[in-house]
């Protein structure tokens, strides 16, 4: 994997000291594995995610397409990473979760961060063993929740009647059936900003006192075999759903009803957030969700257009807006949709004239703020990704949508199908 001879040196001698010294407990890693069965090397210790797909070829297909296999080679998090490192930052606050071999690495830190931005890699970021090797997590500790890693031959699952393998040993841990296992990174919010939140009051909502979790939703259960010759039986799935149109078209209700007012219109927008914690949630310079309102009148020409957004607007040391959430020390803004908040909009404009009726669309849509990025950051994440500034990372996607049409005279909306 591209590690020299002196750093892998360097690293058993210093890890067998540690062994011999102290079982060592929480802070960010823990180093448990037996080094009897030779040195512990960085590719021994993660093995690539392709020898999974040997024995677990649905989970590995899954995780193949899913946005946690892309989590070191994403343009934005590359620039991303490029930004907070020249402004002197700990990078360990991003590799942590990016790329968890860094707790048992700690030596490598600054070679995988080149390889990240560079984007010549030797390692994956977070692949099936960097989870499978988390012991525990102490939700409780304020910032990033502390992540013990067992390196070693046993493989943590959520599976109490798992099929024996001569591959690696198994256990069950019921860690792996709690959202805490996940929030241990998806919590993230400015570390300068103490009161921005990144779920919000997750544990207050009605999902969470019907016992469900993270996993619910974002690792929904289907019926197979998890490993070669295994029984089928119900398994998670491993595409961790979030940016999905299926999951998103879930999230979220939309309803509305318009009164025509003679030369104005006032047309009334409901939207509710069905999800058990805020939208957007984690970092502000990735997430933004925008509600639109389109009005078409004779010929569908476009007449009016308006929008609203959600999301958080912080300021730097110096007073100025900013969305690097490193940078921010300062909450200017919050419109977030917390958890299962029903939010009411209205907007007002003229009604349309010359025509017996006028065409209403509404739509929800989730986009990367790019076009609010500083210029700088926004050509340094197109400089990582072949297709520029035409990149999908710049692109808004609708998240679903609602149509009607209004009769002048009568002054209600008729609701319709989207074309």
């Amino acid at each position: 994997m591209g590690w020299t001879s002196r750093q892998v040196k360097t690293l058993t001698i210093s890890l067998t000291i540690l062994s011999v010294v102290v079982g060592v407990g929480w802070f960010q890693g823990t180093f448990a594995a037996k080094v009897d069965e030779g040195p512990l090397t960085p590719d021994r210790v993660f093995p690539a995610s392709s020898k999974c797909k040997k024995c677990h070829l649905r989970a590995n297909e899954e995780y193949e397409e899913s946005t946690i296999a892309r989590a070191i080679v994403s343009p934005t998090f590359r620039a991303m990473l490029e930004d907070y490192m020249s402004k002197g930052k700990d990078k360990r606050y991003c590799l942590n979760c990016h790329a968890p071999q860094s707790l048992v690495f700690p030596d490598l830190l600054d070679s995988m961060a080149k390889q990240i931005i560079s984007g010549d890699l030797t390692f994956e970021g977070v692949g099936c063993i960097q989870c499978h090797l988390i012991k525990a997590v102490d939700p409780n500790v304020k910032g990033h929740p502390s992540v013990k890693l067992e390196p070693g031959r046993t493989v943590f699952g959520g599976y109490k009647d798992f099929l024996e393998s001569k591959a690696h040993d198994s256990q069950y841990l019921d860690i792996f059936k709690k959202s805490d296992l996940c929030l241990a990174c998806h919590t993230v919010a400015p570390p300068g900003v103490p009161t921005a939140e990144a779920v919000g009051n997750w544990k207050g909502s009605k999902a969470a006192k019907e016992g469900k979790n993270c996993q619910t939703c974002h690792m929904p259960q289907g019926f197979d075999s998890s490993a070669n010759e295994e029984k089928k039986r119900d398994i998670a799935g491993h595409e961790f759903n979030g940016k999905s149109p299926a999951l998103r078209k879930q999230a979220f209700d939309l309803d509305y009803e318009n009164e025509v007012q003679g030369a104005q219109t006032k047309l009334t927008v409901k939207l509710k957030n069905l999800v058990p914690h805020n939208v957007p949630t984690t970092h502000p310079i990735w997430n933004q969700v925008y509600l639109q309102v389109v009005i078409k009148g004779m010929n569908l020409r476009e007449v009016f257009k308006e929008k609203r957004t959600y999301g958080r607007i912080f300021a730097d040391a110096k007073g100025n807006r900013t969305l690097m959430d490193h940078d921010a020390v300062k909450l200017l803004e919050d419109t977030t949709l917390k958890a299962e908040e029903t939010r009411v909009e209205t907007f007002t404009f003229p009604t349309p004239e010359g025509t017996p009726s006028f065409d209403v669309e509404i739509s929800l849509h989730y986009a990367t703020p790019g076009e609010l990025w500083p210029e700088a950051f926004a050509k340094r994440v197109a400089s990582f990704t072949p297709k520029g500034m035409t990149d999908p990372v710049f692109k808004p996607s609708e998240i679903t949508k609602r149509c009607g049409n209004t009769r002048i005279a009568e002054g209600k909306v008729r609701k319709l199908p989207c074309p």
